[in-house]
């Protein structure tokens, strides 16, 4: 087979198989390109003249923002919604119990014969505790959103 159709065929074998037509005049002659010497701190940086089409800060968007802080504040409603329901449920029984039946539950009491008060001073404590977890994730994000520059819009 002659040299030219021996190349035209490994061009088209070349061309079948995705790797485009070589010549290989061309892989001969032709040294690749040395490459462009790149600082450490421009990789570090994004490209000054890039639009991303979304504004975000510290990573998020506006929407993820106020989602974030809206769960923060329904969270703590609600918690403040059931510490209140337990404190007036507390003063209903304690105005209406007998003085024996409050107070803290003895050893061997199982939770039918402990002091009536006793299961709602617990559910006082956990939504206490509850408000005040809510609180420092609530701090938490208030300095995460301080520290990425999210405006006061994007907070409430």
């Amino acid at each position: 087979m002659p040299p030219r159709q021996r190349l035209a065929g490994l061009a088209l074998l070349g061309a079948a198989l995705g790797l485009g037509a070589v010549s290989s005049a061309v892989a001969e002659d032709e040294a690749p390109a040395p490459a462009p010497e790149v600082q450490l701190d421009q990789l570090l940086q994004l490209p000054s003249g890039a639009s991303y089409g979304v504004e975000k800060k510290g990573g998020l968007t506006r929407l993820e923002w106020r989602n974030r802080f809206q769960e923060l504040h329904e969270g703590r409603r609600t918690a403040e919604e059931a510490l209140e329901k337990a404190e007036t449920e507390l003063q209903e029984v304690a105005s209406s119990a007998e003085p024996w039946q409050l107070g803290p539950p003895l050893p061997g009491m199982t939770s039918a014969e402990a002091p009536l008060d006793y299961r709602l001073r617990q559910e006082i404590r956990r939504h206490r505790s509850e408000i005040e977890r809510i609180d420092d994730r609530l701090t938490d994000l208030l300095v995460q959103a301080d520290l990425a520059g999210v405006p006061p819009a994007w907070r409430e």
